[in-house]
């Protein structure tokens, strides 16, 4: 099953930011933060001779910076600009967006249901303070060639779900419209549909005029392919790749229990089928809260030899897994035992980047920091980084294409220190911090390309 680790981690920063945001003003620190102000306060745009040309690979650094006096909360959300290519040039601060006790960052970032992230990095999302439990939405378009800045839209709330093409499918509340990434227009008629979830080519959605029925939408050829009645029950759900056949894992926390043995039903959806196949199955897990059954050693999966296969680790055993086998075409269910195959992963790939050979062997202990994992690991590989850092001990980042690293520790030697790495040909520059971002500044980095 997929585990979208990215997402939890960007869930749980914006939780721990608006607990502590709580936390602090319950202990009297007071809100000086601007009511209704406008969501641009500062540009510093490059002079037309410091432009960097068109394809220039530059790191954006994201930042929320600390301004208020002793008592206050206050905060400003600014861009900073660090061209490898100049390391000759300081960073330099380009907005000041506006005064917020968050920073700004990429629409498509973490929280998209695809694997769009990363695409179109000139839209900025920005929560701002509008009281002392309340926040708008802004939605900025940035050029990074100018730095000219504009703020496209202001709302309650704001999610993107994904792009298909040049169209960014974002959510206000319980509206959709849709973001034209050529132009940065905003078009708020009907959709072609409403988007429910994503897995690998296809979106499940809601097709208009269907009121009750989800269809597996073909995002590459852009066309509906199969439709499936919804499964009411907590679960999981996976497409096959050709987006004709759906799986259910379906579970339910019985009154008690506390983990263990838990049983479940797999469901398999087949177009054309009226009936859907069911089949029991047992699984160990572990109680949550927010996800109240958590399974373990589970893996579910359309396989290449037509079957919807169903694996748990055997609660008896070490060293065999139950095994619950549909074939799509006829129906049949098999249930067995096999040996349990666990294969070392290679880091051939590390979470969705090509990595170079020379960093694998450093990747294991980095898992949980998604890719950016790989800055630490090429600083240990240099030997620039004597200990593997924990994921709260720096900001870090990679480039879509995994060539482009950045690095700033947040304590020891390497403390407030702004680290460029190129893992093809392992050459780094360094920059200190500029005054204006400190070591206890939030700062996320994000890679662009000069328009």
């Amino acid at each position: 099953m997929k585990v979208w680790n990215r997402c939890w981690v960007g869930w749980l920063t914006a939780q721990l930011s608006a607990g502590f945001a709580q936390s602090a003003l319950a202990q009297g620190i007071r809100n000086v933060i601007p009511k209704d102000q406008p969501p641009i306060t500062r540009t510093f745009p490059p002079s037309p001779v410091e432009r960097t040309p068109s394809g220039t690979g530059k790191f954006v650094i994201f930042t929320r910076e600390e301004v208020g006096g002793k008592g206050e909360w206050d905060f400003v959300a600014a861009a900073w600009e660090c061209i490898p290519s100049k390391p000759e040039l300081p960073i330099t601060k380009r907005v000041e967006f506006c005064h917020s006790s968050w920073n700004a960052s990429p629409l498509l970032d973490v929280l998209v249901r695809d694997d769009s992230r990363d695409r179109f990095p000139r839209f900025v999302r920005l929560q701002v303070n509008a009281g002392d439990r309340d926040q708008v939405v802004n939605l900025y378009d940035v050029n990074y060639h100018t730095w000219d800045l504009r703020c496209i839209w202001q709302g309650r709330r704001l999610s993107a779900f994904g792009a298909i093409q040049e169209n960014v499918y974002c959510r206000d509340g319980e509206s959709w419209f849709r973001l034209k990434s050529s132009s940065g227009a905003i078009e708020q008629g009907p959709l072609p549909f409403i988007p429910l979830n994503a897995d690998v080519s296809h979106w499940v959605v809601r097709k208009p005029g269907d009121a009750t029925g989800e269809w597996s939408y073909d995002c590459t050829k852009q066309q509906f392919v199969a439709r499936f009645e919804p499964v009411a029950a907590d679960g999981v759900s996976l497409l096959s790749s050709d987006g004709r056949n759906r799986a259910w894992i379906l579970f339910a926390r019985p009154a008690g229990w506390e983990g263990g043995t838990i049983h479940g039903t797999m469901i398999l959806q087949r177009a054309g089928q009226g009936t859907d196949v069911r089949v029991p199955i047992t699984m160990q897990a572990r109680a949550g809260s927010a996800r109240p059954v958590i399974p373990l050693g589970v893996n579910v999966s359309f396989t290449p030899q037509g079957f919807l296969e169903f694996t748990a680790a055997n609660h008896a055993s070490n060293t065999l897994e139950d095994v619950w086998a549909v074939d799509v075409a006829t129906g049949r269910t098999t249930t067995g035992k096999r040996l349990h195959q666990v294969s070392a992963p290679s880091f051939e790939v590390f979470d969705g980047v090509p990595t170079p050979e020379y960093l694998r062997s450093y990747l294991p202990q980095f898992t949980h920091f998604g890719r950016s994992g790989l800055a630490p690991a090429f600083l240990m590989h240099l030997g620039m980084l004597k200990e593997a850092p924990e994921y709260p001990d720096c900001d870090a980042a990679v480039s879509p294409d995994g060539r482009h690293v950045f690095y700033r520790a947040k304590k020891g030697p390497l403390a407030n220190v702004f680290i460029y790495g190129n893992l093809q040909s392992k050459k780094t520059v360094q920059w200190a911090a500029p005054a204006g971002i400190k070591v206890g500044d939030v700062a996320e980095f994000v890679w662009v390309e000069t328009p």
